[in-house]
Parts: C-alpha cells; sequence; structure tokens
C-alpha cells in the first residue's frame, strides 16, 4: 500500500512490452526527475503498520522512490512517472497533485483475493532554487506550508532548463478492500510526508 507497490502493478506490464534506453515522458517540458523520501505520519495513518502489507518501511518509517515532473507549456495538465508509468497530475502555479487509482492485492487480503483497490494522492509545493536557498534547502523550513514573505522568484523555464530543487507535500495511501475471498474487510489510509530533492 505504498507508492512503490502501487506503481509496480502497471508499470511491470509496460517494462514487459517495452525497453527503453532513453526515457521519453509525455508532454513538452520537462522539469526534472526527483527522489523523494516519505516518512509515515503515525498519528494520522489508520492502518496496520506493523502488518506484511508496510515490510517496505524503514524502523524509522520511511522509504524513498524517484519520479519525473512533466507538462504541456502554459497549461495545467502534467503527468507523475515513475518506473516508466505516467498517471496524470495537475499543475496550479508551483503546486502539483497528482491522484491515481489501482488495483491491488495487499498480502493482509490474502492471495485469491480480488477487487482490493488504493487510491494514491500525490501532493507536492515546487521551490526554485532561490526558493530552496530561503529555506534551507529542507522543506521543514517552509512556513505555514509556504515560502516565507519575499520568497525567490517562483519556479519556471529557463535557457538552461527548469528551475525546480525541491518539492515538499504529502502522500496520502487510501485502501480500499475487496469483496471477493479476501480476508480484509476494512478500509484504512497510509498518510506521509514527503520531501523530492532533484536529481536530474
Amino acid at each position: 500500500m505504498n507508492l512503490r507497490r502501487l506503481v509496480l502493478l502497471v508499470a511491470a506490464l509496460i517494462a514487459a512490452a517495452a525497453c527503453m534506453t532513453d526515457p521519453v515522458f509525455p508532454g513538452d517540458q520537462v522539469l526534472g526527475t526527483f527522489r523523494f523520501e516519505a516518512t509515515v505520519d503515525r498519528q494520522r495513518t489508520t492502518c496496520d503498520l506493523k502488518g506484511p502489507d508496510f515490510t517496505s518501511l524503514t524502523d524509522a518509517g520511511t522509504f524513498t522512490f524517484e519520479g519525473t515532473l512533466s507538462r504541456n507549456a502554459d497549461q495545467p495538465q502534467g503527468w507523475f512517472t515513475v518506473q516508466g508509468y505516467s498517471r496524470d497530475a495537475g499543475f496550479d502555479g508551483g503546486r502539483v497533485v497528482s491522484v491515481h487509482k489501482a488495483e491491488t492485492r495487499p498480502p493482509s487480503c490474502g492471495a485469491s483475493c480480488e477487487g482490493a483497490a488504493v487510491e494514491e494522492a500525490l501532493d507536492v509545493l515546487l521551490l526554485s532554487n532561490s526558493q530552496d536557498t530561503l529555506i534551507g534547502r529542507r522543506c521543514s523550513g517552509l512556513v505555514d506550508g509556504g515560502v516565507p514573505d519575499g520568497g525567490g522568484t517562483q519556479p519556471g523555464p529557463t535557457p538552461t532548463g527548469y528551475d525546480v530543487e525541491r518539492a515538499c507535500g504529502t502522500l496520502t495511501d487510501d485502501f480500499i478492500p475487496g469483496k471477493t475471498n479476501c480476508t480484509c474487510t476494512a478500509p484504512c489510509r497510509a498518510f506521509y510526508t514527503v520531501e523530492g530533492t532533484r536529481v536530474n
């Protein structure tokens, strides 16, 4: 029920059909590739973190993943691509929201469970290089969820590429139990804070 498990369900099929040496991303503007660290918020999570569905979490309650943001220039339509699979993303100023629903079969539901799904939402604020410097190059430097007053240049295209260095926000996984041959019966939510550092 974390991002890697959700995306791999679809990405594995794509990877089996094609091998891309040079990744091609949808849209006409690539913002960059980010390495995200997700940290579970135990107070806001209702799923059983000690169960078999969360074995990828470290003892500190974290996991990492990489994803690439791209878009059509000057339009709200965009995409978030992880392991070759591109899902829709909406751009609103410096904020990006990507919601995706996929079928899954968590270990806690049993091998023959059918109909279980996860709806996942990534919601992040993008920061330019000057904004990232202003907050000390860490998401914890944000003030009330935003950049302090006089907060540098907004993220945007430049002659040398897109000016964006960090992504700060949340990731939520809403688990929807299946209806056939399932040992899991109750919905739950896993809530994470995420910090993404641009790597390419």
